[in-house]
């Protein structure tokens, strides 16, 4: 396999071969790819041959140690389902011509399915991505949704009634940059979640969030909403539809001194966005209890399960 530098242009190609697959997970966004530093973009390499494209890469330093000691980290290769055997054969036949341990992140569980017990698999449920059916977010019908709407009731009653001075979701524009960045960095003061471990990601978050707007102000692929209330953004919501038919919630971020400001942000994004996707990510919990609890709380259709794909040892 010949394998160049991956550019900001063949992102159209990926896009291409995407749409043939029936992938449910996020990793080929562009954003995960440039924004998280885990991926190590500078170090992102392609092979394309034709009817099936190879991602590879050497994640950051800091990373290493803890998931592949070797030198590169395969992303699932890019193809009809039917080529997939092909697909890992020629991985497995391009890591021994390097002399490198085989290792293919993020393999869903179809693919484990065909690839049968040729590899040996590794899980850890901790970054599932959680699937939800469009509708069940769009409607919030039936007894399981009922504290939702009340939620959302009562927000609406509380900050949209004032005809001058209720809440307003629109869509975002460049001109509130700079207070979307003013409601994530008090973020960490009111938000949800409060475990230690979920500090340590703040940095990183705020490269992606970053980039994330350049993506929505220059790209039609990404498109993010805010709910402003008083000249003040008191919820944002970013996200993206994949060529796989999947509507991905990348972030969402809400000032819970508003109270019912996330389940209205969810609804109002989905309603807006995702009325024509297969299926709603809103990506995984990373092992966070609070986190896992409010993602189960929208009553999840099912799992993009993810396993790390390694030859026998």
């Amino acid at each position: 396999m010949q394998f160049e530098k991956l550019c900001d242009r063949d992102f159209n190609r990926i896009a291409q071969l995407q749409e043939k697959t029936k992938y449910d997970g996020s990793e080929y966004s562009m954003l995960y790819l440039k924004g998280w530093d885990f991926f190590n973009y500078e170090s992102m390499e392609i092979c394309d041959t034709e009817d099936i494209i190879f991602l590879r890469f050497q994640p950051h330093d800091r990373y290493k140690e803890d998931i592949h000691d070797g030198k590169y980290i395969y992303l699932p290769p890019l193809c009809a389902v039917e080529n997939i055997a092909k697909a890992y054969e020629e991985i497995e036949s391009q890591c021994a011509d390097d002399a490198e341990e085989m290792y293919v992140m993020s393999t869903p569980k179809n693919y484990v399915d065909i690839l049968g017990d040729k590899y040996t698999y590794l899980h850890n449920e901790d970054y599932d991505e959680y699937l939800y059916l469009p509708q069940d977010l769009i409607t919030l019908a039936g007894k399981k949704y009922h504290s939702k709407r009340n939620h959302i009731k009562n927000f609406q009653k509380r900050f949209m009634s004032e005809e001058e001075t209720s809440c307003v979701f629109r869509s975002y524009e460049k001109s509130d940059r700079e207070k979307v960045f003013a409601l994530i960095n008090g973020w960490e003061e009111s938000k949800e979640f409060d475990e230690e471990e979920f500090d340590g990601l703040a940095n990183d978050e705020l490269n992606v969030i970053a980039l994330a707007l350049k993506l929505v102000e220059n790209n039609s692929n990404y498109f993010a909403d805010i709910v402003e209330y008083k000249n003040k953004i008191i919820g944002f919501s970013l996200g993206e539809i994949t060529p796989s038919g999947i509507g991905i919630t990348h972030i969402e971020k809400g000032d819970v001194n508003y109270d019912g400001i996330y389940p209205y942000l969810c609804n109002a994004f989905a309603k807006k966005h995702f009325a024509n996707v297969r299926f709603i990510n809103r990506q995984e919990d990373m092992g966070l209890e609070g986190l896992r609890k409010s993602k189960r709380s929208y009553h999840p259709i099912g799992f993009c399960e993810k396993y790390a794909v390694k030859n026998h040892e």
